[in-house]
């Protein structure tokens, strides 16, 4: 384990956000694609703190101050710049998870923050159903619990008969069909909605608590 993941498993998985993980399944056999839901600013920091080998996605506004710039580069983020559709974004992607080495690669299929409870099938984006169906390789869906500063915060990972093959989206043209993809996020959906029913189990009946979240982030969840 390097250095700055020592230090960012320590910072966002032990010590201000004493996160529990619940079902994790070995991932070291293959390469994976990471779907969980989207509720913090700490969900990428802290998913990559505990897991090797993997590499996550962030709005190029992260990288726009410079010491925390060349802490995310250094940290294999890939910058997304959301404002342009050409698609590059996907295709780093691509060749990272087309490497032959085993490896994680974790996207948000939110989009952004928000509360996977309220979202209607709009606000999920086709990203990670594409990347997942252009490399063949299985979307892990998780359940993250809105981390609080010194408090227990819940990670519930899908068993692997719950892991998603995304695989024929496309229509006659090769190109991606987007009604097509819609039963994959709701399907989607659908496990990370019991992912977190089983957190509650796990925590012995303890309620999942309220989100709180900024007020630009309240109404996402239309698309």
């Amino acid at each position: 384990m390097s250095r700055l993941k020592k230090i960012a498993n320590f910072v966002f998985a032990k010590s201000i956000y004493r996160v529990v993980e619940y079902n994790k399944p070995e991932l070291s056999d293959d390469t994976y694609i990471l779907a969980p839901n989207h509720v913090s600013d700490a969900d990428g920091p802290t998913v990559w703190g505990i897991n090797e080998n993997i590499r996550i996605m962030a709005k190029k506004e992260c990288f726009e101050r410079k010491i925390v710039g060349k802490i995310l580069t250094a940290a294999g983020v890939v910058s997304v710049d959301r404002d342009k559709k050409n698609g590059t974004e996907i295709r780093d992607a691509i060749r990272y998870l087309s490497k032959d080495e085993n490896c994680l690669f974790m996207m948000f299929p939110q989009g952004t923050i928000s509360d996977i409870n309220k979202n209607k099938l709009a606000r999920i984006k086709t990203g990670t159903f594409y990347l997942s169906a252009s490399t063949g390789k299985k979307i892990v869906p998780m359940f993250i619990e809105q981390p609080r500063p010194f408090r227990k915060a819940r990670i519930v990972y899908a068993s692997r008969e719950d892991f998603i093959s995304v695989e024929d989206i496309y229509n006659e043209a090769g190109r991606v069909d987007r009604e097509k993809v819609e039963p994959y996020k709701q399907l989607w959906m659908d496990k990370v909605l019991m992912l977190q029913d089983m957190a509650v189990e796990k925590g012995k009946g303890r309620p999942i608590r309220k989100l709180k979240l900024k007020e630009k982030h309240r109404n996402n969840n239309e698309g």
